[in-house]
């Protein structure tokens, strides 16, 4: 049987998780970290589950929001994590753990390199297998220097521009320009982001916001945009840096997931110092996606 950790045994493996700079492959694990870590803080506001496949010497673990919680809120409600570093340890949770695999779900950022294994258990529990056009390819992008210059420094590269972060006020204009936003769901997401992590955004002499990049509450960087009228001008890199310096300051990883079509991001984030290897491969997952929750 799979094990449910109490408070006390999350901190456990919070204090068990080494992140290595030098492992291009385990943004798995800082997002068991980060999210983790900032349930135990109080900034992840509604309950989540943590299953580990064996309790202490744990080989695999799958976290995802408590169904039961009604706080719950729907940009979140159908994420499931998963973390290994045996495929044993793996098949096993998926197996016994308390998931429901007939339901709505999204795996973000699942490493490929445990595509066959999701989907022979999938086979086995009767669940359709995700199509191509449910599986969306990415890069894990990793930020893996030691310094960057200070959001003091960055601020003054320019003086009609200011470096600050995003406010709450301004989730409206971040789900309009989002790709995958535009419904009242995903602008509680931006504020819900806005309001608790970290953020950067640049404004105009007028106090406008003209390019930003937000935090996720599993520890990544994304959403990041500039406006059409003010790109090539260097915004997002200055936006970038602001945010990595600030990633670096709470000792976070920085990392950021480029989806395959993303081009013009590759370009920018290779600029500004990231690196990507194939062993950090993974994908947005969805399953069962035209089957209601």
């Amino acid at each position: 049987m799979t094990r449910s950790l109490s408070r006390s045994e999350l901190k456990q493996l919070v204090d068990s998780l080494v992140l290595d700079w030098n492992d291009m492959a385990s943004h798995s694990k800082a997002m068991l970290y980060c999210t983790a870590q900032h349930y135990l803080d109080g900034k992840v506001p509604w309950d989540m589950t943590f299953e580990v496949d064996r309790w202490p010497d744990y080989t695999a673990v799958l976290w995802t929001p408590d169904k039961k919680d009604f706080a719950v809120p729907a940009f979140v409600e159908d994420d499931v994590f998963l973390y290994w570093t045996s495929e044993d340890g793996l098949r096993q949770l998926l197996t016994l753990t308390s998931v429901d695999w007939t339901r709505q779900l999204l795996l973000p950022a699942f490493p490929l390199s445990g595509l066959s294994v999701l989907k022979d258990h999938l086979t086995k529990q009767g669940v359709p297998c995700p199509s191509e056009t449910d599986i969306y390819p990415c890069d894990t992008a990793y930020f893996l220097h030691e310094t960057c210059p200070s959001p003091e420094t960055v601020g003054r590269t320019d003086a009609k521009v200011t470096i600050a972060p995003l406010k709450p006020d301004h989730s409206q204009l971040v789900n309009r320009t989002w790709r995958h936003g535009g419904t009242p769901e995903s602008e509680e997401q931006i504020h819900y982001q806005i309001s608790t992590f970290p953020s950067a955004c640049v404004y105009d002499q007028d106090g406008n916001p003209v390019s930003w990049i937000l935090f996720n509450y599993y520890g990544s960087q994304g959403l990041g945009y500039t406006l059409p009228e003010h790109r090539g001008k260097g915004y997002f890199q200055l936006a970038s840096k602001y945010l990595i310096s600030i990633c670096l300051q709470k000792g976070f990883l920085p990392f950021l997931f480029i989806e395959d079509y993303n081009e013009p991001s590759r370009t920018i984030h290779r600029k500004l110092g990231y690196s990507w290897v194939e062993a950090g491969r993974c994908a947005y997952t969805f399953l069962n996606r035209n089957k209601s929750s």
